[in-house]
């Protein structure tokens, strides 16, 4: 099944291992940094094949790791359109501050860059708090639903199960 809309929500700490990939020889791959290449792999391979031509997709991304996904999503022939924030809570224990998750929508055909108005990121932030960090805020999910309502839906590296959406991991068969 070919999807339209795409949710990912890579192992962006695992990404700087993985562009020093290329550098290593093939016979002698520590454990991480095969780790990150099969996941980074394998997210490529979702969006190749399992997307149809004019497809849409949405990446969780911490502000830390923004300038990566720009990177990596570069790389893939993606064009940036805009991103969508989410202020959540920082997951050590023992902290009260709040960080920034973006959103960011990429698109690879100008069909989606023109005919969809997203919301003003800074006027209407999520704000839903979730109970372990492998969740999205639920609101997330609305909005996207509602702008998309008959579209098949993809979540990569995803944990939250809702109606209409398939959900696929790295480690699924």
């Amino acid at each position: 099944m070919k999807h339209e809309v795409i949710m990912v929500c890579p192992p962006w700490k695992q990404y700087r291992i993985y562009k020093r990939s290329h550098r290593i020889l093939t016979d002698n791959i520590p454990p991480k940094m095969l780790k990150a290449m099969l996941a980074f792999q394998f997210l490529g391979e979702c969006l190749e094949h399992l997307v149809s031509p004019n497809h849409i997709v949405f990446i969780w991304v911490t502000e830390k790791f923004s300038d990566e996904c720009k990177d990596y999503m570069k790389r893939l022939g993606y064009q940036y359109q805009q991103y969508l924030i989410w202020h959540r809570p920082k997951w050590k224990r023992g902290t009260s501050e709040e960080v920034f998750e973006y959103l960011m929508v990429y698109y690879k055909d100008a069909l989606f860059s023109s005919a969809i108005t997203f919301p003003d990121p800074l006027k209407s932030p999520f704000t839903a708090r979730v109970k372990n960090r492998k969740r999205k805020p639920a609101d997330a999910y609305t909005l996207i639903e509602s702008l998309f309502p008959n579209r098949s839906k993809l979540q990569v590296f995803g944990y939250t199960r809702r109606p209409g959406w398939n959900v696929f991991h790295h480690n699924n068969k």
